[in-house]
């Protein structure tokens, strides 16, 4: 399966992604794989199916030693503390922002054989799956801060380019 990383601009990034039907979709296993090929070819810890033109709720998260396949997410609950820290996206090559994220969310998915699972996630897991998630929404991080910060973070960027 061939996939090409859709870069900041593109507005498939700005769709609201379907859900993903086992039945009709199909098994995700080689989507996944393409994606995971991405994720760590470009040294992410995440990447969402509309990130690669695939308007599914369907994203990956973690590293060589544990992934996750989250298919059809929901956030239940934000707990804890709302944490501002730097993110990154692929979709958008060397822009670092400061965003807020609850630091412990609650949460429900498919994993990749269709099996839900019910789960909290802490710190950088947390933070990761709700980037993720905002994808599936058609929610790209730069929508997360004002533009003052947005326009100092691409001007740095421009700087080390």
């Amino acid at each position: 399966m061939q996939l090409k990383l859709l870069e900041e601009g593109h507005k498939q990034l700005k769709e609201i992604s379907s859900l993903y039907d086992f039945e009709i979709d199909g098994d995700p296993s080689e989507l996944i794989k393409a994606m995971t090929k991405i994720m760590f070819e470009n040294n992410g810890i995440g990447l969402a199916a509309p990130q690669v033109g695939i308007q599914k709720r369907l994203f990956i998260m973690g590293n060589e030693q544990q992934l996750y396949a989250i298919i059809n997410p929901t956030i239940i609950l934000k707990e804890g503390n709302v944490v501002k820290d730097i993110e990154g996206c692929l979709s958008f090559p060397k822009l670092w922002l400061r965003v807020n994220r609850s630091d412990t969310i609650q949460v429900s998915y498919q994993d990749i054989s269709g099996q839900k699972i019910t789960t909290e996630f802490t710190g950088i897991k947390a933070r990761v799956f709700q980037h993720e998630n905002d994808h599936l929404d058609g929610i790209c991080f730069d929508t997360r801060v004002g533009p003052a910060a947005l326009d100092l973070a691409k001007e740095k960027r421009r700087r080390k380019l």
